[in-house]
């Protein structure tokens, strides 16, 4: 699964459908980059309720699968890099 055309519905505001391919693709390969979108997608509530207690349950999982920006939401949520990747 390619997620150039999640990207693309994301870009264009096509939240349900962008939602729909990232969940396709985290659940075809785990892929940390949609993980980081899915809790993109919660947390500003773009889709789907907002849920920021799911949004950063899953960007854990994307941090902790290599995501650069999941890692970045994170301590943008904590403030302090001790509590960014704890579980």
């Amino acid at each position: 699964m390619d997620d150039m055309e999640a990207n693309k519905a994301f870009n264009e505001d096509r939240y349900d459908d962008s939602f729909r391919l990232y969940q396709q693709i985290v659940n075809a390969t785990k892929d940390s980059d949609a993980l980081f979108m899915l809790g993109k997608h919660y947390f500003d509530g773009l889709g789907v309720p907002c849920d920021k207690d799911m949004a950063i349950s899953l960007w854990k999982r994307a941090s902790k699968a290599g995501s650069l920006d999941a890692k970045y939401a994170l301590l943008e949520q904590s403030q302090t890099t001790a509590q960014c990747c704890k579980e």
